[in-house]
C-alpha cells in the first residue's frame, strides 16, 4: 500500500489521513522541515487554518446555476494581499492558488484580482475550480467554500472527493474560508471544522475584515503561534480564535434552491475516486 507522503506539511496531512484513510498516511522523513515556511510564525498563515466568515452570504447570479459569496472574495483578497506584501516570494501563480467549487466564484475572484493588480494578475496567483486544480501543487492554497445560508445546505460542496482534492493542493499552507454554521451540516466538513477548532486554528472573522490583518492583530496572532509551539499539542477544549471585534449586522441568504450548482462537469475534468486528492504524491512504504 502506498501510504507514505513526501509532499505536504504534516498538519495538512493530518485531517485527510484521519477522515479518508483511517489514519493510514504517514509522513516521509524530513517532510516537516521541507514544508515549514517563515509565514507559519503567524497563526493565521499556519499550515492549516479555517476562517469562519460568519457574516457572509451566498447569492446566485441571475440565470445561473452557480453561486458566489462576495464576503469571501473580499476577505480572500485582503488575505492574499497581506500575505504577499509580507512575503513577496509568494507573488507568483506557481506559488499560490485560490480554489473554489463554483465557476462563478472563480470568475468573481479573477475579475476582482484584475481590478486590484491589473492585467498581470494571472501571473501573481492561480485562480481555478477544484476540478481544475487537480494534479497541481502550490506552496499556499486558499479554498473558498462559498455556501452560506440559513437553511444550512451546501449542495455538491458535500462531495468528499472534491473536498479532499481542494484541501490537499498545498505543500505548506492550506487556508480554508467558509461559513462554519452552514458547512457543519455536512459530516466531513463538521469534522474538519472541529479539527481546526481543537487545534486552535479556527478564526472567527467579523467585519470590517481589514481589521483582522492590522499590525496589532497580527502581532497578537504571532504571540499565539509562539505560545502554541511552546505549550505543545492543542487539547480538545481549545476554542476558536476570535480574530477581530467587528460589529456589522449579520446577513444570511434565504435562498433554499441549492441544487448542485455547477454540476460535475466544468470543463476541467472530473475528480477521480482513485486520486483521493493526493495525485500520486506517495512513496512506497
Amino acid at each position: 500500500m502506498l501510504k507514505t507522503q513526501y509532499r505536504m506539511h504534516p498538519q495538512i496531512r493530518s485531517f485527510p489521513s484521519k477522515e479518508f484513510y483511517d489514519e493510514a498516511l504517514e509522513d516521509g522523513s524530513d517532510v516537516e522541515d521541507y514544508t515549514t515556511r517563515d509565514w507559519h510564525k503567524y497563526g493565521c498563515f499556519g499550515p492549516f487554518c479555517f476562517f469562519d466568515i460568519h457574516e457572509g452570504a451566498e447569492s446566485r447570479p441571475s440565470g445561473s446555476g452557480s453561486y458566489i459569496n462576495i464576503a469571501e472574495v473580499e476577505f480572500v483578497l485582503l488575505l492574499y494581499n497581506k500575505l504577499v506584501s509580507m512575503y513577496p516570494e509568494l507573488r507568483s501563480s506557481s506559488q499560490v492558488a485560490i480554489i473554489s467549487p463554483y465557476r462563478h466564484q472563480v470568475k468573481n475572484f479573477q475579475e476582482r484580482f484584475k481590478e486590484t493588480f491589473g492585467a498581470e494578475s494571472q501571473k501573481l496567483v492561480d485562480i481555478t475550480t477544484v476540478d481544475g486544480c487537480q494534479g497541481r501543487e502550490k506552496d499556499v492554497a486558499i479554498f473558498s467554500c462559498v455556501r452560506a445560508n440559513e437553511n444550512e445546505t451546501i449542495g455538491f460542496v458535500s462531495d468528499y472527493r472534491r473536498m479532499n482534492v481542494g484541501i490537499t493542493r498545498a505543500k505548506s499552507s492550506v487556508l480554508v474560508v467558509g461559513s462554519a454554521s452552514t458547512l457543519k451540516n455536512d459530516e466531513h466538513w463538521k469534522n474538519l471544522i472541529e479539527s481546526a477548532e481543537n487545534r486552535g486554528c479556527l478564526f472567527k472573522v467579523s467585519k470590517p475584515y481589514a481589521s483582522f490583518f492590522s499590525e496589532k492583530n497580527l502581532e497578537l496572532l504571532k504571540v499565539k503561534a509562539k505560545e502554541a509551539e511552546r505549550d505543545g499539542p492543542h487539547d480538545n477544549e481549545k476554542k476558536a480564535v476570535y480574530g477581530n471585534a467587528g460589529d456589522a449586522d449579520q446577513g444570511q441568504a434565504d435562498d433554499n434552491d441549492y441544487g448542485d450548482g455547477d454540476g460535475d462537469g466544468d470543463g476541467d475534468g472530473d475528480v477521480e475516486m482513485e486520486d483521493g486528492g493526493f495525485d500520486g504524491g506517495f512513496g512506497e512504504d
